[in-house]
């Protein structure tokens, strides 16, 4: 599924505004990824599943985690993730809304890891 870019403008803008709230008080959310957010009645935007998230108070965090799809190039690097991770999550979320599918997406895992930490992201002509 796929959203007009002004929908997807909103949705991401409020997603913006939801880690930067978490940010704040040094939570990494560490799994942004369409499914964990949420939609409430008035068609605003909640962050689900909070289990991967972490405070920490040095602003990294080394534990390996997330859905392979979404793992920011920092989280594949072994070398500790932090909130830099988030915004690639934010990232890869308004691609997908774009695009329908995750940026550097394959069905085949060390492809998915290679394309994520190398590979050069490509846009359709229908986006602006």
């Amino acid at each position: 599924m796929t959203f007009p870019e002004d929908e997807a403008r909103f949705y991401t803008a409020e997603l913006c505004l939801a880690i930067e709230h978490l940010h704040e008080k040094n939570i990494i959310y560490r799994d942004l990824k369409p499914e964990n957010i949420l939609l409430d009645e008035k068609g605003d935007i909640k962050l689900a599943d909070f289990g991967l998230s972490k405070q920490t108070n040095d602003d990294k965090t080394k534990s390996f985690c997330g859905s392979p799809a979404y793992l920011s190039p920092e989280m594949l690097s072994q070398k500790g993730a932090g909130k830099e991770s988030d915004l690639y999550g934010i990232g890869a979320v308004l691609y997908e809304f774009l695009i329908g599918e995750p940026p550097y997406f394959s069905d085949d895992i060390p492809t998915l890891y290679k394309n994520i930490k190398e590979g050069k992201l490509k846009f359709p002509k229908n986006v602006s």
